[in-house]
């Protein structure tokens, strides 16, 4: 039985996690109002506090979104992050036309801004 409370969309972008004075790529592979599973072979102990650094294309240009997130889940194939709830409205404007501040050279470290799917 599943008892998640937001549905999970598919995503495949690249996000920067870091956690103390650690930092790691890894792969979105779902993303949800409330957290995103990350496929990385890095572990962080549950309930541990990370930054979380999504970048991708928008309309305007590269985009990033900064968040505070908790590890929620550890696997195999990656850890589970919840963070606080993400606006869709919000997101949604600033990916169809919405100001941004991110020119067209990707400003996030480590080349993360590609095209969101």
């Amino acid at each position: 039985m599943d008892n998640r409370k937001f549905r999970r969309m598919s995503f495949n972008a690249q996000v920067l996690v870091s956690h103390g004075d650690v930092s790691f790529v890894g792969t979105v592979e779902n993303l949800s109002l409330k957290g995103l599973f990350v496929k990385t072979d890095q572990k962080i102990p549950l309930n541990e506090t990370v930054n979380i650094s999504l970048s991708f294309k928008g309309n305007k240009g590269n985009l990033s979104l900064g968040l505070d997130g908790r590890v929620v889940r550890v696997t195999e194939e990656g850890i589970g992050l919840k963070f606080g709830k993400i606006s869709i409205d919000s997101l949604e404007s600033t990916l169809n036309g919405g100001e941004s501040s991110a020119s067209s050279d990707c400003q996030v470290p480590h080349g993360l801004c590609q095209a969101a799917v």
